[in-house]
């Protein structure tokens, strides 16, 4: 900052402070606009997310249920069976376990079971992901939103729109423009800095 620039803003101690206030109201507006607008954005959206969100509600009651019936019917099987139940997978029942009374129907019953959980789980993925892709479409269409109120903010039209929108927000920018005004006839009435006289050059 140079001289001329600290003596006009010791002349207008408001300066500063008019600037302060004026970004402040401006973020305020920026904030209350993009408030009302997710505000009736999501409300638009709930008609979409509700119904998936109880969706995903129910298929995760009954994955819970499938889940127990899957671990119930590979104790069983593991009973019978146990060299064939691991952490790897479920496999078949050997030849000699074949031997043993109701083996098959004690694989085929787990197998069952392992493949409803799973089909529920795969669901209720899908769901989530469209979930979140309507999410992701609300945060594009607030942020666009944000930048386009900003990018509306820099133009005397979008400006016009919002002091008469938000009379607090025209009045900091009044008081911005009046403090600017009365720096600017500070710096025109200050006398320039006489430039430092330059040493003869030597020959």
């Amino acid at each position: 900052m140079s001289t001329d620039q600290h003596v006009s803003d010791a002349r207008v101690p408001d300066y500063d402070a008019s600037v302060r206030e004026y970004h402040a109201s401006r973020a305020r507006y920026i904030r209350t606009v993009t408030t009302d607008t997710e505000k009736k954005l999501m409300e638009t959206v709930a008609k979409r997310r509700d119904p998936l969100k109880e969706e995903i509600n129910n298929l995760t009651a009954l994955a819970r249920s499938r889940f127990e019936a899957r671990q119930m019917t590979l104790r069983a099987y593991a009973a019978k069976a146990p060299g064939r139940v691991s952490a790897g997978g479920l496999l078949p029942p050997s030849p000699a376990e074949r031997m043993i009374g109701g083996i098959d129907k004690l694989y085929k019953a787990a197998v069952k079971a392992a493949e409803e959980f799973n089909e529920v789980n795969d669901i209720i993925k899908k769901r989530k992901e469209k979930l979140d892709k309507i999410d992701d479409e609300v945060r594009t269409v607030l942020e666009q939103h944000g930048r386009d109120l900003i990018a509306q903010l820099e133009s005397p039209t979008g400006l016009e729109g919002a002091f008469k929108r938000d009379p607090l927000l025209a009045r900091a920018h009044a008081r911005m423009l009046a403090a600017e005004a009365r720096r600017e006839s500070v710096l025109e009435s200050t006398p320039a800095e006489a430039p430092a006289s330059q040493a003869p050059v030597s020959e």
